[in-house]
């Protein structure tokens, strides 16, 4: 199977926590999925239950327009794209 490189966001949940309010993470998954729970287990998990959620999962796509930001949002040539970058961090944590 392909690999794909993916952005995964994770929200701190409580805000009085005197740490990072956003954690961004970089992995390499075949799917959505895979990117959550491999970035879930490996570095979520580790931390206080509950402390942090992920919010966005995103795919890299070098070349690309960034006309749906989002869920699989894209720019072209950047790594990322600023716009999911700050949409991930306007939006609220789920409950």
């Amino acid at each position: 199977m392909t690999t794909h490189e993916y952005q995964v966001v994770a929200r701190c949940s409580d805000p009085s926590h005197p740490g990072a309010t956003t954690l961004i993470y970089t992995t390499h998954a075949t799917s959505i999925q895979e990117a959550t729970a491999k970035v879930q287990k490996l570095r979520i998990d580790k931390m206080t239950p509950g402390l942090y959620r992920i919010t966005q999962v995103t795919e890299r796509e070098p070349e690309c327009t960034c006309a749906d930001p989002g869920l699989g949002g894209k720019c072209a040539g950047e790594p990322w794209c600023a716009k999911v970058e700050g949409a991930a961090a306007a939006s609220p944590v789920p409950d």
